[in-house]
């Protein structure tokens, strides 16, 4: 134990932390708040049982398991105290936890044992003083501790003859371990990827076995799983983030396996010898990261039926549920009842089937019983508290033979404010656990998928290569169609989506309703300025309120009851108008101000007037400017509403942060431009100006939303932009954006080269310098590249690198001026200059294109999110030519689109859609947009085939008239010869031929036009008749 360091302060921190909550007498504490002492009496370590209540008090605070120690925990009042009963060698460890890092301190005493047996009997017997003759004990019986060091204790403790009463309050110290602090919660999470990483191993190892045919037993493959666990290099490679430790893991219990038709769904469940078989796999995983707990179980299955995918996916789904329902303040049986009601409505054939629990408390321990999700669980969830949520039906009656066989979906889940958060995400999908091994089968479904997905993945492509007009329309056609088919599938999953979303019980009328806001002026009449017994208008600035005389009372107005004010002149009076904002005035965009009494008597207006015009003109002059402060207030207000404050950054210590050096920031600070650096450390990186030290950004990894980088190649700036989930203030601006860029262009260098062009007459120092920029913006995406990796990196996969794809970009004119648009995987960005745009794809629920018109040089975009709430953003714009590339990238990334002649109301539409959203998709939802495009293009069609008869008419009409200046009988000759060329030849030696022919026809009428030339006959010039 030499290299066991004990840290006081984390001991003292959650010491005081037991204590606080042992005074507090919850009810789910109990029967803890009955005792003044918990006693913890540590035996021998018994490898065979390391989940025991006493080591996990031991290891919450010491972080570390002390076999044959005592530790009793006193708290009486004011008076609190940590008493241990150690050897020499264990005293010395903690000899640290006497010195208390804080000023709120409890009293820590070390009594060390020596060989002298008497001198150690006395040691307990000052323990059992300590608690006192006719009091109660806390203890924990169920840990069932043995060896010397507790049967010397139990010795002492039965022959002291003292009448002390022993309580079990093991349910009591699991609510004082269930709720996580911080650092528990990051070794939970260690634990849970690890867990993950393992499963996906498993799966790899299982699918390879069962594909070549391998005879493996479940022990056999459980056994490969356990020595990865010891393979050190393989965590290594892994890069889990800089907080991972290796040699820290450690199993929960060996990996259960089973398959074949015998399944058990029990955490106790044990893996057996039998053979691994395809059909339905079962697998759980348990890693213990400084010993706390994790677990993962998925269902694998090779080759599954209908009914089998149709299960999985509903326990899927069920996950999803129970997820949400997993949250602070809920109860764990009604928990459980609403996950059995959902079964019941949704799938009752499978109720019969369902686990028993859905899972239990983990932390130190793996199952805390307490904290069972059964239903008889009585405690209370939460916020931070653990989960194994496992959830399962098992003896499902396969669709052939009398078999059955089981499913089961189990995680590490973090319990929330609003539902709980998956700590061990992943490896759940379908493509993730369902394996076809049987060719023809796969052949059959995806010739049943039609192959839209694999067709899909092809790059657009605005080049056309055929020399034929009619070479690839087929082919066209084909992909319009899957594009079609594709979009109605999408339109009718997000018509489903919303009526699941607002549903008649959650989200019907009344969402987003206005709420009363009061203004308070004072609170009792002490209060009131002095200047009110002049009974005169007085205006108090502190308070924001106006103060007017009605008959004889001094009556104030909050300022943000005043709708205007309005000084006239009658005569030698003053008059001073008020006008308040009350129920039914017509007030603009405050016409659905609400009112907490609206049937209550208002002040709509009130006059004064005075012969004292000066002294009326200075209290109209203080009302408007105090009126105009309270608006700026307000509206500063509503521009921080989403500005929230971010956590501290932990600066990185003992080495040297990454960093990047000489960059600019946008946005600027005092709006003048500087370099700084960028520097990462342990939870978010650091901008720090080169000029002022006071001028710094901090951004969390927690608060990163996208990582954006965009090389220089077609740019003269290369940009490292950040996107953040919720903005934060720079200076005293709020920004949502935060980008990091160099330019490429080197300052000190002169461009201009009048020296150097005056002495060389030749282009040697124009490709010397051409050479020269093309490596220097090849260096600069190197390096912001690799800084970027190392953000991504070091944030351990909360936000990965995003590069802007230019190929697929299209312009357009989201803001003021007309830009490139550049899609990437997760988001449309502009981030060339500000103000920047970065669209989340995830985040959009429909696209509309708006003036998609035959003739028209551009057309609009208009995306609506998912968040009705959130204005839609509008592209404006977009070249005509790019139509077809901008629907083939919307279908790509799953993004329903609809289009249209005209441009629609968007604010009108978004109110109605807002005042009932349920109702909203309830008679069609976003259809009405694809309706409108539908008729719109069927007329368009039948006036395009209008246009298109009267042109051919009139081009006969043209083209008989041109034709008097020739013979009749040579112009139908042509005319005959040129359509035989046509029908026997191709197109291109149909274009040769008729060239020639129309040459022949220009010298012939330039014969005839001279041989006519002595005639009285009037003559047709070309463009007189090409006019007619």
């Amino acid at each position: 134990m030499s290299d066991v360091v004990i840290s006081s302060s984390t001991f003292h921190r959650r010491a005081l932390r037991i204590f606080s909550l042992w005074e507090k007498k919850e009810d789910d504490s109990a029967p803890l708040p009955e005792v003044e002492h918990l006693l913890v009496v540590a035996g021998n370590s018994d490898e065979e049982n390391p989940y025991r209540k006493g080591s996990a008090l031991q290891t919450y605070l010491l972080g570390y398991e002390f076999p044959s120690t005592l530790m009793m925990l006193s708290n009486k009042g004011r008076a609190k105290k940590v008493v241990f009963v150690v050897s020499t060698s264990k005293a010395k460890l903690l000899q640290p936890l006497l010195t208390a890092p804080s000023d709120e301190k409890f009293e820590v005493e070390i009594l060390t044992r020596s060989k002298d047996e008497a001198e150690n009997k006395n040691l307990f017997e000052q323990v059992i003083d300590a608690i006192g003759d006719g009091n109660t004990v806390g203890t924990l019986p169920k840990d069932k501790m043995a060896g010397k060091f507790v049967n010397e204790w139990q010795s002492v403790f039965t022959s002291s003859g003292k009448d002390i009463k022993e309580i079990d309050v093991g349910p009591g110290v699991s609510t004082l371990l269930a709720v996580k602090d911080e650092e528990e919660l990051r070794n939970e999470m260690h634990a849970a990827k690890m867990t993950n990483h393992l499963m996906s191993h498993f799966s790899d190892a299982m699918s390879s076995a069962i594909d070549q045919g391998k005879r493996i037993t479940h022990e056999q493959l459980g056994e490969q799983i356990e020595q990865k666990l010891e393979d050190t290099k393989f965590w290594r490679s892994l890069k889990l983030g800089d907080g991972f430790e290796t040699g820290f893991g450690d199993w929960c219990y060996s990996p259960i396996i089973q398959s074949g038709g015998n399944y058990d769904l029990k955490s106790s469940a044990q893996t057996d010898d039998q053979k691994l078989k395809p059909g339905v796999i079962l697998c759980s995983l348990g890693i213990r990261y400084k010993s706390y707990c994790s677990n993962v179980g998925r269902t694998f299955m090779i080759d599954p039926d209908s009914a089998q995918e149709k299960n999985y996916l509903f326990l899927v789904e069920l996950q999803k549920f129970v997820i949400g329902e997993l949250k602070e303040g809920a109860v764990a049986k009604d928990v459980y009842a609403a996950t059995v009601e959902k079964i019941r409505n949704d799938r009752e054939d499978l109720l019969p089937h369902f686990v028993k629990t859905c899972g239990f408390g983990m932390g130190l321990e793996f199952r805390d019983a307490a904290y069972a999700l059964g239903p008889k669980g009585t405690r209370t969830l939460k916020q931070d508290m653990i989960f194994s949520l496992s959830l399962g039906f098992h003896n499902i009656p396969q669709a052939k033979g009398d078999k059955t066989y089981a499913i089961s979906l189990v995680d590490t889940v973090q319990v929330g404010k609003s539902g709980a958060k998956i700590l061990s995400e992943g490896m759940k999908g379908k493509d993730d656990v369902m394996f076809f091994m049987d060719d023809d089968e796969e052949d059959k479904k995806k010739a049943a998928q039609g192959g839209r997905g694999v067709a899909r993945k092809a790059a657009p492509t605005v080049m056309v290569k055929s020399k034929l007009r009619n070479e690839n329309r087929d082919v066209d056609a084909d992909a319009l169609k899957r594009r079609e088919e594709h979009q109605r599938e999408l339109a009718v999953r997000r018509q489903e989506a919303g009526l699941e979303r607002f549903s008649e019980g959650d989200g019907g009328r009344g969402r987003g309703e206005k709420q009363w806001k009061s203004f308070t002026s004072y609170q009792k009449e002490s209060q009131l300025p002095e200047a009110v017994t002049s009974q005169k208008i007085s205006v108090d600035v502190r308070r924001s309120t106006i103060i007017l005389p009605i008959n004889g009372y001094a009556v104030p107005f909050h300022i943000n009851t005043l709708k205007s004010i309005v000084k006239q002149e009658e005569g030698d009076y003053t008059v001073l108008r008020f006008m308040f904002v009350t129920p039914g005035a017509i007030t603009g965009k405050k016409e659905d101000t609400p009112f907490e009494d609206p049937s209550a008597t208002f002040i709509r207006g009130i006059t004064y007037r005075s012969l004292d015009g000066f002294r009326y003109a200075e209290v109209h002059k203080d009302i408007t400017e105090l009126k105009k402060a309270a608006t700026k207030r307000e509206a500063e207000r509503k521009e921080l509403a989403d500005v929230v404050e971010q956590d501290r950054l932990i600066e990185l210590k003992g080495k040297r942060p990454i960093r990047m050096t000489d960059v600019q920031v946008r946005p600027v600070f005092d709006g003048k431009r500087q370099m700084g650096d960028v520097e990462i450390h342990s939870n978010g990186i650091r901008y720090q100006s080169s000029l002022k030290s006071e001028q710094k950004i901090d951004i969390l990894f927690s608060n990163m939303k996208h990582l954006l980088f965009q090389p220089c190649d077609h740019e003269l700036i290369v940009i490292l932009h950040i996107h953040l989930k919720t903005p934060i203030l720079i200076g005293k601006k709020k920004a949502a954006d935060v980008q990091f860029f160099r330019e490429v262009s080197d300052q000190s260098f002169d461009e201009t080269g009048n020296k150097k062009r005056r002495k060389n007459y030749h282009d040697e120092d124009e490709l010397e310098a051409e050479q020269e920029e093309r490596r220097r913006r090849s260096d600069l995406n190197k390096y912001f590249k690799a800084f970027s990796d190392k953000i991504a990196e070091a944030s351990d996969g909360r936000v990965e690198v995003d590069i802007p794809f230019r190929e697929l970009g299209f312009q357009g004119v989201p803001f003021r001026s007309n830009v490139l648009m550049q899609p990437t995987t997760e988001t449309l960005v502009f981030l060339t200059e500000p103000p920047f745009l970065v669209l989340t794809l995830s985040e959009i629920e429909v696209a509309h294109l708006e003036r998609v018109q035959y003739g028209l040089k551009n057309f609009d975009m208009v995306f609506v999110f998912a968040d009705f709430k959130r204005t839609p953003i509008h592209i404006n714009t977009v070249p005509s030519a790019q139509l077809d590339n901008v629907k083939e990238w919307l279908d790509s990334v799953d993004i329903p689109f609809t289009e249209g002649p005209v441009n629609l109301n968007w604010g009108a539409i978004m109110k109605t859609v807002n005042e009932d959203p349920y109702e909203f998709f309830k008679e069609g939802g976003w259809g009405f947009l694809s309706a409108k495009g539908d008729d719109e293009e069927d007329s368009d069609e039948s006036e395009e085939e209008s246009e298109f008869s009267a042109g051919s008419d009139v081009f006969k009409s043209e083209s008989s008239e041109s034709g008097s200046d020739f013979d009749d009988d040579d112009a139908s000759d042509d005319d005959d010869e040129s359509a035989e060329d046509i029908s026997a030849d191709d197109w291109s030696d149909a274009e040769e031929k008729l060239e020639r022919k129309e040459q022949e026809r220009r010298q012939n009428g330039k014969g005839r036009a001279a041989s006519d030339s002595g005639s009285d006959r009037p003559k047709k010039s070309k463009s007189k008749s090409g006019k007619r």
